[in-house]
């Protein structure tokens, strides 16, 4: 007989939730926008009422729900069941796991929405199979997971998994949470955007050389890249280099089976997984590295909510 859980995927914008099995199949879904403006209460009742629908499609009853686990931006204290900080969603010290146990009547608990996606894709897709993984997100900014003998690596304070911050290069590049040389100020998307630019700048030429360089995108350096723009092609092998100096990393310290990257720089697919994957093999310690495989992940926009619902069934195991 089958197990439920519901997982929701929180963002500024939008809010996902699915009904999962033990067996990591999505019965149901839904969506709605996130009613930031109306308040903390606002974001629970909307949230409670897309899980309902969700049950209801599903023509399952909240009884039957074995938990609930939501998964938000940080920083968060899950023990608690509180976000402590979300500047996107206006919130500090949300009480948001007690709030969704009360609106919905199913037990619920709290999860990093980047830990949930992680375990998502370890539970239920490109990890499938190994005892640890490392995910590394490449967006906006970078974000991570670690998950070591099957478990989330939390950390006392909640913070574990926070790769972005992990220093590449002493002195480096600033990076938006203040230090140097994170790894985020190299390989996020928004950095790759930034060393292209950079590189106009000092007289590189380029096809994207007549176009707006505020409106260049990551998209268009690897299209360009592909097509055997000199600019375009050094900027991305920066990038895959500094992604396998991580790799080489986290290899040496954890050595994890598998690191799964996600986010949209993925879409590059086997170019960029080609480079990456050229670059981290120069690393002299072999074992640990010729272990670790690197691979992209594969549950798209749901491993937030997989993810989610993966963690009520790991909690109920601990």
């Amino acid at each position: 007989m089958s197990s439920y859980a519901v997982g929701i995927d929180l963002g500024g914008t939008n809010a996902r939730c699915a009904l999962i099995n033990d067996k990591h199949e999505v019965l149901a879904r839904n969506r709605c926008s996130t009613p930031v403006a109306e308040g903390f209460e606002a974001v629970m009742h909307a949230l409670a009422d897309l899980v309902k629908q969700t049950l209801s499609d599903a023509n399952i009853e909240p009884l039957d729900i074995r938990g609930l686990c939501a998964a938000c931006p940080g920083p968060l204290d899950g023990g608690k069941g509180i976000v402590i900080e979300a500047p996107n969603l206006k919130w500090r010290n949300a009480p948001v796991a007690q709030t969704l146990s009360r609106l919905t009547g199913i037990h619920s608990i709290l999860e990093n929405d980047a830990n949930a996606a992680g375990f998502g894709e370890f539970w239920a897709g490109a990890g499938q199979g190994c005892d640890s993984m490392i995910m590394m997100t490449l967006g906006t900014g970078v974000g991570g997971a670690v998950i070591i003998d099957g478990k989330l690596r939390h950390g006392p304070s909640w913070t574990g998994g926070e790769l972005g911050h992990v220093v590449i290069q002493d002195g480096g590049r600033l990076c938006g949470c203040g230090q140097r040389g994170c790894i985020e100020a190299y390989s996020s998307a928004t950095a790759t955007v930034a060393r292209f630019r950079e590189g106009l700048s000092i007289g590189w030429h380029s096809v994207l050389s007549e176009k707006d360089p505020n409106e260049i995108t990551c998209a268009d350096i690897f299209n360009a890249a592909k097509d055997g723009d000199d600019l375009a092609r050094h900027t991305v092998e920066g990038t895959a280099r500094y992604i396998a100096i991580m790799g080489s990393n986290m290899a040496n310290l954890l050595n994890p089976d598998r690191m799964v990257i996600s986010g949209g720089m993925i879409q590059a697919g086997d170019f960029l997984f080609d480079i990456i994957k050229k670059e981290y093999l120069k690393r002299p310690f072999e074992t640990p590295v010729k272990h670790m495989e690197i691979i992209p992940a594969s549950l798209g926009e749901d491993a937030g909510v997989i993810g989610a619902a993966g963690c009520v069934f790991e909690s109920m195991l601990r």
